[in-house]
């Protein structure tokens, strides 16, 4: 049994990684828990056993340094513990600042009009509590936040007031309006905050009447969450019928073309080229393998959109599609569009077409291609076939590069200065994939830059999205540190036992 220790120390390691790792005990990392705890229990009576016994001299020889050295590590872990408390020092180790505040929280903490009530409610015993409380006061240190905690058992009153639905609930109230936050996170908090703070809204159009998709719709092919994305962030959105060919209204922050299915007509086109001219605003999103009847517009201001998909090998299959299909973006240029974004922050665009800025159409405009994919990426012009779900093969003497899909320009015009935003892909900002990765962030950061908003410009921590596809960073992590793990868990298990049976032998 002296032989479990080493295994039961591997399972133990792995359990307490998961859990770090993703912030709750997850099926793998209770396993590892309990058989590691198992393991080192068996161990420990096989060593007794072997010594005679607890009481004999050889057991307390072996005991006694082993339960010293726990009694002071767990002395000195509690002396950290509360020296930390009392001065309110931190040190956040995590790759991905788990315990830091998104800059983009900073921001709207800074941005308070007036103290905000954060009031925790939950249940005894309820071990998500602590967790949201120092998530609280980590709000607290950063901005004027006035933090409660409630016991939600004796608080039915506000349970009915602020429809409070379980345990571990957070309610924020800013000058009398409050938001209830049912699963605080440092996402969902922040845009509650946003909601509450309110401000000035910019008045921006989409597009109608041409397939274009619906900010109205609930689907996972609508685009509900894009609205709801730029309604937090100060931004009105109405629909525009272009068909008529009529101007673009004066009070227009910006024009937004959202994955146009049939072509606009030239009257509709026209109308564009004269808002740019007079300083307008276009953010497009165009698909492969769809005319959208800006290309040649887009051409005159600069940028090349030719058709086709462009797959990129190392992103694989998802979602059932063709191996490569679906990019990734991996690089980023150096604009305010992609601050903060870097090769671990990636974007998500499935079936996306290539969009590169490529010449100036006078001297003094500033063209960016923005998003690449990787350089083993190459365009396949066949899109039928890889919506079909047909594994793409590069013919001889293909191209391999990285290509960009996404650019953006910034023009000075007679009538004012125009900016333009081009995306090679709808589908990334659908209510499917508009929280994965960071998509959220590059798209909110590109209307932001197109009506000049470069304050407004940051990262957004990440709101968790049950049962999304493609997963949401924390899903990715959970299954990394679950299953994906498994393997080099077992294989170290199995060197131990042989190392053991070796040495023993």
């Amino acid at each position: 049994m002296q032989r479990l220790a080493l295994p039961g120390l591997i399972a133990l390691g792995f359990g307490l990684a998961s859990w770090y790792a993703t912030g709750e005990t997850s099926l793998f990392g209770r396993v590892n828990l309990m058989a590691g705890a198992a393991a080192l229990v068996l161990a420990a009576i096989g060593a007794l056993q072997a010594a005679g016994g607890l009481a004999s001299r050889a057991a307390w020889r072996i005991l006694a340094p082993r339960l010293a050295a726990c009694l002071l590590a767990v002395a000195a872990a509690v002396a950290a513990e509360r020296a930390a408390a009392r001065t309110g020092w931190r040190l956040d180790w995590t790759v991905d600042g788990s315990f830091e505040l998104f800059p983009a929280t900073k921001l709207a903490l800074a941005a308070l009009p007036a103290e905000l009530d954060a009031t925790l409610y939950h249940d005894r015993g309820d071990p998500r509590a602590r967790r949201t409380r120092l998530l609280l006061e980590t709000l607290a240190r950063e901005g004027p936040v006035r933090v409660r905690v409630r016991d939600l058992e004796q608080s039915g009153e506000d349970a009915d007031r602020f429809e409070i639905r379980g345990t571990n609930a957070v309610v924020l109230e800013l000058r009398g309006a409050y938001e209830t936050v049912d699963r605080p996170t440092e996402g969902s908090l922040l845009e509650a905050i946003l909601r509450l703070r309110g401000g000035s809204s910019h008045k921006l159009y989409s597009t109608v009447g041409e397939g274009e998709g619906d900010p109205a719709s609930p689907e996972p092919t609508g685009y509900s969450g894009l609205a709801v994305a730029l309604g937090t962030e100060g931004y009105a959105l109405e629909g525009l019928v272009t068909a008529t060919g009529a101007e673009i209204p004066d009070d227009a922050g910006a024009l937004l073309v959202i994955g146009a299915q049939r072509a606009l007509r030239p009257e509709a086109v026209n109308a564009i080229e004269r808002y740019l001219q007079r300083g307008g605003r276009l953010v497009a999103l165009l698909e492969p393998g769809v005319r959208s009847g800006l290309e040649e517009l887009l051409e005159r201001w600069g940028f090349a959109v030719p058709d086709g998909v462009v797959i990129d090998p190392l992103a694989g299959p998802i979602e059932g599609g063709a191996a490569g299909g679906d990019a990734l973006g991996r690089a980023y240029a150096s604009h305010p569009i992609t601050r903060g974004l870097d090769p671990r922050t990636l974007t998500f665009f499935p079936r996306a077409r290539p969009v590169e800025a490529v010449r100036k159409p006078e001297p003094e405009d500033q063209l960016t291609s923005l998003v690449f994919t990787s350089p083993r990426s190459w365009l396949d012009t066949d899109v039928a076939a890889v919506r079909r779900g047909v594994t793409p093969v590069p013919p001889e003497g293909t191209e391999l590069r990285r290509w960009p899909i996404a650019a953006a320009g910034r023009y000075s015009r007679a009538g004012g200065e125009a900016r333009i935003v081009v995306l090679g892909d709808a589908d990334f900002a659908d209510n499917l994939h508009l929280r994965t990765l960071y998509n959220v962030d590059l798209w909110m950061n590109a209307v932001h830059w197109a009506l000049a908003r470069e304050d407004a410009i940051t990262l957004r921590p990440k709101v968790m999205t049950p049962d999304q596809d493609p997963l949401t960073p924390q899903q990715t992590l959970g299954m990394l540190y679950g299953v994906g793990l498994l393997i080099p868990e077992l294989m170290l298990v199995a060197a131990a036992v042989a190392w053991m049976r070796r040495r023993g032998a």
